[in-house]
């Protein structure tokens, strides 16, 4: 056993213990706990790629994706540090995956539920009202607040600094995100390990990505990436360049991507990193 776990704040750690296939029984067992329903015919071989039908659309790329039941999709996003905009970032991601699924010549009765689901390591201002750590959300008619107009549309927001010690004992879902926030929680461990044998999976996977040399040296690097990245949104910031902060973000991605393949890394390990495309990544020179 590694002296210490990879934390699961990193999204390469979070995506390779949620977003390998090998491991779809633990992903479907946290989605059925978040969605409060059953989950089956689990699929995370899926493209986490979410292109817009313009040219002139960005790209979204998704932590994890996962396909279930019968054609349901859902992306879901670990979100470490207070991101602005959060609630429309993550209704665009959900409008997005939801609009590329109809292709040309099919009816709208092709459509699948789509959902969107934010676990935040820290809390939402939006939502300083609320004290539940897991709030589910929906297209409601104002005054009939029971009438759901579309069963397509699903949210779920988990802020994980609201959940109270007093809830952690009997729900397993607190559990799993305190584990996500600590992995080396030992009351968590404690409580999981015995019974829950997702749990004893995820840990044991967990376990051997931290003792894995070469996963350790990706995970280092796409850490000295956002470090980068965040010294050139602060340098902007302070030098009060507010316009063109997100074109020096995305040039400052071009740059380290260069510098990689310049070092002939992986086309597949400079994607993990960066998030561009093989093609993006392709055409630098």
């Amino acid at each position: 056993m590694p002296d210490k776990l990879l934390s699961l704040k990193n999204d390469l750690v979070f995506q390779e213990l949620f977003g390998n296939p090998k491991n779809k029984l633990i992903t479907g067992h946290l989605l059925s706990l978040i969605l409060g329903k059953e989950v089956y015919n689990v699929d995370l071989d899926v493209n986490k790629q979410l292109l817009g039908k313009r040219k002139d659309l960005k790209m979204c790329i998704l932590d994890l994706r996962i396909k279930f039941n019968d054609g349901e999709d859902c992306n879901i996003e670990l979100q470490v540090a207070p991101y602005a905009y959060m609630p429309e970032r993550m209704l665009e991601y959900w409008a997005m995956n939801y609009g590329n699924k109809l292709e040309r010549g099919k009816g709208y009765e092709e459509l699948r539920p789509t959902i969107s689901v934010l676990i935040a390591c820290y809390k939402l201002k939006e939502l300083k009202e609320i004290t539940e750590y897991h709030t589910s959300w929906s297209i409601r008619e104002n005054k009939y607040k029971d009438k759901v107009l579309t069963d397509k549309f699903e949210l779920h927001i988990l802020e994980i600094p609201k959940i109270k010690d007093s809830e952690i004992p009997e729900d397993e879902l607190a559990q799993w995100l305190k584990f996500i926030d600590n992995p080396e929680n030992k009351e968590v461990e404690k409580m999981m390990y015995e019974n829950n044998k997702y749990f004893q999976q995820a840990r044991k996977e967990l376990e051997y990505l931290s003792g894995d040399e070469a996963f350790q040296r990706i995970v280092e690097a796409r850490a000295r990436f956002l470090e980068d990245q965040e010294v050139q949104t602060r340098a902007a910031r302070d030098e009060g360049l507010s316009e063109g902060l997100e074109k020096g973000k995305t040039e400052m991605t071009f740059k380290i991507a260069k510098k990689m393949k310049d070092k002939n890394m992986p086309i597949k390990e400079i994607m993990e990193l960066t998030g561009l495309s093989k093609e993006e990544i392709e055409e630098i020179s």
